[in-house]
């Protein structure tokens, strides 16, 4: 594992909800199963469209009283405003918080479901910016093939089953209904999961989002990368059938990609 480090995250914000009826408000609406979500612990959710797309994905805790909602800073209002759409008669508050965000790899903190190894986030005083540079914890998840926000999770394009959502709570196939659940479910029962999100390795620098193409056809989509030592890395959702071939040559822009699968997204849909 990477040494202890500690990431301010600026481009994350917090909605807070609470009330009598919160936890049935959301339980209803988002993927994962908030009514058996641990107490100090960040569970991944999402709210999809009816066609079972990402709207928006979130990180969900509970908090005193109520639930903390992690998103988009930048997708945070529109966001608050969807949710109010939705509350109609139900007893319960919605709005922002002013609160850092932080993710860290050694404690104190509540524990990210995401991860294999032990990941915390940290919400503290707005004042707190303190931490690493994010491009760093941006590389940190693409390693383990974690997406986060609104550049890797575009609205209403990736399905929840792609971005692996069900390795790590983010959805139940036991709860009742919720928006976009008839499709979540069927895209699952019967095998129609046709991309994975995948973390890609490149010997030179990429301009992302970018086309992935394998032999003139296209394969994929270069999400977002950032340099590194071995020339830049980044995170993808790529066809099936060419993640599984050994004989495809994938790029992007003309330039050579390596896709890599981390233990956590094996195997990979369909194996």
């Amino acid at each position: 594992m990477d040494e202890p480090s500690l990431f301010f995250l600026p481009e994350r914000g917090l909605i807070s909800i609470h009330g009598p009826e919160a936890e049935d408000f959301l339980h209803d609406l988002v993927t994962a199963d908030i009514r058996n979500l641990p107490e100090k612990v960040v569970r991944p959710s999402a709210l999809l469209t009816p066609q079972g797309r990402i709207l928006y994905d979130m990180l969900i805790s509970r908090d005193e009283d109520g639930f903390l909602l992690e998103c988009d800073l930048a997708g945070r209002e529109d966001l608050l405003r969807r949710l109010k759409l939705f509350r109609l008669r139900r007893k319960l508050d919605l709005e922002t918080v002013d609160l850092s965000v932080h993710a860290c790899t050694s404690g104190p903190g509540l524990p990210d479901e995401r991860f294999a190894e032990t990941v915390y986030r940290r919400y503290g005083e707005s004042e707190d910016k303190t931490g690493g540079d994010n491009e760093d914890w941006k590389k940190f998840r693409w390693r383990r093939g974690v997406p986060e926000g609104g550049k890797e999770l575009p609205s209403g394009q990736a399905l929840p089953l792609e971005a692996r959502f069900d390795l790590s709570h983010g959805i139940s196939f036991e709860k009742g209904c919720y928006i976009g659940q008839e499709v979540t479910a069927r895209t699952r029962y019967r095998g129609l999961v046709k991309r994975s999100y995948v973390p890609v390795r490149a010997g030179e620098m990429i301009a992302a989002p970018s086309d992935i193409e394998a032999d003139g056809k296209q394969a994929g989509l270069l999400l977002d990368s950032a340099p590194d030592e071995k020339g830049s890395i980044g995170l993808a959702s790529i066809r099936l059938e060419y993640l599984k071939s050994d004989s495809a040559t994938l790029s992007a822009g003309g330039i050579p990609l390596l896709p890599f699968v981390p233990d956590r997204l094996s195997p990979l849909p369909g194996d």
